[in-house]
């Protein structure tokens, strides 16, 4: 951002600067990354800053949007320097212990929606009040927050193993719990481990870790040096290990006929489908779905 002394600068001017900063340093989305940005030291919206296009900047919110320019450059995630990010609806306060939340996690919430109301047996929503719902590996709680927010009737359980990263889904919690139309509660623990092995639930949601160790190395920076690996990392083999962990142990806690719904690598049907054959004894009608670029990143199945 050379040339004129700063101060002289316009609005516009600066971003046009900041832009191609980022795209000299292959940040994704210069020009999203740009205006969140300047928005946030202006305190006001992104369209905020087209209506105030020539208005000139003074030192002090110069010398503020360098320093969150200088972050972004270093390829930090926007939403961590930003401090939250929009989830359906909610506005997700993240940081370098949790995810970024991703489009496709939003389209999980989007297909559970859509099945809990078709959920069979003798448990099925409608059956009796609240639907207990168990939202594994929840990280910022974008999950089981988004499901308690659209729908009532239902009672949500968010559990983590991480300390870091329920401390966001506590405060996400605190933030819009006024918003929530059913109630929701926290739980430390590592997947059903410190659950009682007795049928409880109706539904359970999950974005477990799903990638595969041998890939971490090779994602864009923005992921690889910020987000947390332990939320990424699936294990072995080929990143589906925390996918078989709660095939294999959730059943306990399911009630018949309760869903199980998980989002999963877009290359990993073969490995689930192998997983869900040998789990015959506790699942039926396991179905993929497909994410809205056509990839197959979600799986759903029933209790028997």
């Amino acid at each position: 951002m050379k040339g004129q002394p700063d101060r002289k600068l316009n609005l516009l001017e600066v971003l046009r600067r900041a832009e191609a900063y980022f795209k000299e340093h292959g940040v994704n989305a210069p020009r999203l990354s740009a205006e969140s940005l300047l928005a946030k030291v202006l305190e006001i919206d992104r369209l905020g800053l087209y209506l105030n296009y020539d208005r000139p900047l003074v030192e002090k919110e110069l010398a503020a949007y360098r320093e969150l320019v200088r972050r972004r450059g270093a390829h930090e995630p926007l939403q961590y320097i930003l401090g939250s990010w929009g989830f359906r609806g909610l506005e997700i306060a993240v940081g370098p212990d949790v995810l970024v939340p991703r489009p496709e996690t939003e389209q999980l919430v989007e297909l559970l929606i859509g099945l809990i109301g078709r959920t069979p047996g003798e448990k099925s929503p409608g059956a009796r009040a609240p639907l207990r719902v168990l939202d594994l590996c929840t990280g910022s709680g974008a999950v089981g927050l988004s499901l308690a927010a659209e729908l009532e009737g239902l009672w949500c359980l968010l559990t983590d193993k991480s300390h870091e990263a329920l401390r966001w889904a506590v405060k996400n919690y605190r933030h819009h719990r006024k918003a929530l139309k059913s109630p929701v509660s926290i739980y430390l623990g590592d997947l059903c481990e410190p659950l009682a092995a007795r049928p409880f639930f109706d539904v359970v949601a999950a974005n477990p870790p799903y990638l595969a160790p041998e890939v971490l190395s090779r994602l864009p920076r923005e992921v690889r040096d910020y987000e947390p690996v332990e939320a990424l990392d699936g294990g072995p083999p080929a990143g589906t290990g925390v996918i078989a962990r709660i095939v294999e142990t959730v059943h306990p806690v399911m009630l018949q006929g309760a869903l199980l719904a998980l989002e999963i690598g877009e290359d990993q049907q073969e490995p689930v489908e192998e997983l869900f054959q040998r789990n015959m004894d506790f699942f039926h009608d396991h179905r993929f779905h497909r994410d809205l670029a056509g990839k197959l990143r979600f799986v759903a199945a029933l209790r028997n």
